[in-house]
């Protein structure tokens, strides 16, 4: 910031008119004017007056404040990043695509693909992302295919092993 854009802020944080200061320092409000706009300096007297009358040190007007510059870009850092989360929110396409309803249907036909179902499902959910629509959703289907999954496979193996099988004897006395 220079000399010219510093001796604006103060007098605005003060709420001064150029009028206001130059009648302080008993000198036209074009000097003023010529100050802020870089065309003129103040000389020695008018700037410890202005020192004064604006409550900083000499120091402040005419040197530029290095920390107060490095504070104000981290601000500015800050804001980008609150202003990027912002937008993330406010539209959750952008960055990710949404494949929330994509899995839902996915693992919903799972649940009938008996031991398909048992090894994509559990894929499904490590891929499901908190940013996806249907997120519990598809965590809770993806827990309930694994489930009919597991007793589809149980049927099958008993249908195989011949669990449910009932032999029945009839036994008949010989005449």
């Amino acid at each position: 910031m220079v000399l010219a854009d510093r001796l604006r802020a103060h007098r605005e944080n003060k709420g001064l008119s150029q009028a206001a200061v130059a009648t302080k320092l008993n000198i036209s409000r074009q000097s003023v004017s010529k100050w802020e706009t870089g065309k003129g300096y103040p000389d020695i007297d008018n700037l410890v007056l202005l020192s004064k009358i604006y409550e900083v040190s000499i120091d402040e007007l005419v040197q530029e404040n290095k920390v107060l510059k490095k504070k104000i870009e981290e601000n500015n850092q800050t804001i980008d990043e609150h202003r990027k989360k912002l937008d993330w929110i406010h539209h959750p396409g952008l960055e990710e695509k949404d494949e929330g309803l994509l899995l839902l249907i996915v693992v919903i036909g799972l649940s009938i693909a008996a031991p398909l179902g048992l090894f994509i499902a559990p894929i499904i959910m490590k891929r499901n992302k908190k940013s996806n629509t249907f997120y519990m959703l598809i965590n809770i289907v993806s827990v309930c295919c694994i489930l009919i999954n597991l007793y589809f496979m149980f049927i099958m193996v008993g249908d195989y092993l011949l669990w449910d099988q009932k032999i029945e004897v009839n036994y008949t006395p010989d005449p």
